[in-house]
């Protein structure tokens, strides 16, 4: 069945608006009780500039999620202890084999109550992580800044920054993709013809925004001074949960539920295991409502099926137009991943995802391409 086009998007978490970004701008405080998190949170750059983060940690008193009443609340607390557990892991070489129970504890049971992995993710350290300047004024990237930084500096917060800037210009897909269900389910090859032409220009601004990420972010700085505090983890125990080394992937752009709409609404297969596999895996770190999304937007009508069956030429080539420009959104990723990582790099590179990340959007990018319609003159 297609999915109800706006009152049903909400269901999803997603709002018509910011997409996946939160509906309700994301809480910059927990209550009292949670002070101890909110003060350590706040002072990470100083901690690790002083050699003093995991002292920091291990000082901590153990707090228990259960004072946590509200979502808003449970999504506020897990940027702050993923925050935490990454700089303390990652504070100095070698990185940490274990997280403090104090720290550890909580986290563990924060990250099972939202059905995430317990390690730094683009759902909290981007979707949760920014706060309206002027809380009257529209968000955009003229009035935002971030919530929670590592060593902190304009590099650092423009490179979150930009990527919910991505979110956002990529908001107005979510109800295309919807759209263009319903129009598959009735029939209307016109109306999905329409869809695709507005989600080709939805697609095109998203491009823009993902170069955006250039303009305040400096290559050098991001490698050399961010990066190590999204990368993962290589068999990390978290004291006192009983629980087995975690290894984990870090944040990673491909914990994006809205790229993966676009792929999932298009009909793009990413059946190469290392593509299919490293997804899948990326998947399990997004919102609970944002999978569900994706799941059942992966069971509506297909478009692609019913482009290519519909007879009607202006809509095989309005998707064909809008696989491209999602192509072309791959191939800047690419290009975007050289400046920032892979010039840096000796020998293989790994994204802080954990993956062979170059092989593998080179193999996505060919994935998309390959999705678009063979048309006859």
């Amino acid at each position: 069945m297609a999915l109800r086009a706006l009152s049903a998007l909400r269901d999803y978490g997603i709002d018509p608006d910011r997409g996946f970004l939160p509906a309700s701008d994301p809480l910059d405080r927990l209550p009292p009780q949670f002070a101890p998190w909110e003060s350590a949170a706040r002072d990470i750059g100083a901690l690790l500039m002083t050699g003093r983060m995991r002292e920091a940690v291990a000082a901590l008193p153990e707090l228990s999620p259960e004072g946590l009443t509200t979502d808003a609340e449970r999504e506020r607390a897990m940027l702050l202890l993923v925050c935490l557990a990454n700089a303390h892991v990652w504070a100095s070489d070698p990185p940490a084999s274990n997280v403090p129970a104090v720290l550890a504890r909580p986290l563990h049971r924060l990250a099972a109550e939202l059905d995430r992995p317990p390690i730094i993710a683009h759902a909290s350290i981007v979707l949760s992580n920014w706060r309206r300047l002027d809380r009257a004024g529209p968000l955009g990237m003229d009035n935002i800044d971030t919530q929670v930084t590592f060593l902190g500096g304009v590099d650092e917060k423009w490179f979150y920054l930009a990527t919910a800037g991505v979110e956002l210009a990529g908001a107005p897909a979510l109800k295309l993709l919807a759209d263009g269900q319903e129009a598959v389910a009735g029939d209307d090859a016109a109306q999905l013809t329409s869809c695709l032409d507005e989600l080709r220009e939805v697609l095109e601004r998203t491009v823009r925004a993902f170069l955006d990420v250039e303009r305040w972010c400096d290559p050098y700085v991001f490698y050399h001074r961010v990066r190590r505090f999204l990368t993962g983890w290589n068999g990390v125990t978290l004291d006192g949960t009983g629980a087995a080394p975690y290894t984990l992937a870090g944040g990673s752009a491909a914990q994006s539920s809205l790229i993966q709409a676009f792929d999932t609404g298009l009909g793009v297969l990413h059946d190469d295991p290392l593509t299919a596999d490293f997804l899948g895996l990326m998947r399990r770190s997004m919102p609970r409502a944002h999978r569900r999304f994706l799941h059942d937007l992966g069971a509506g009508p297909s478009i692609r099926d019913y482009a290519v069956t519909a007879g009607h030429p202006p809509l095989a080539e309005s998707y064909n137009a809008a696989v491209r420009t999602l192509t072309d959104l791959r191939g800047k990723h690419i290009g975007l991943t050289g400046r920032y990582i892979t010039r840096f790099e000796r020998g293989e590179g790994k994204g802080t995802g954990g993956s062979d990340f170059v092989t593998m959007l080179r193999r996505a990018r060919e994935e998309t391409d390959g999705a678009t319609l063979r048309l006859l003159d």
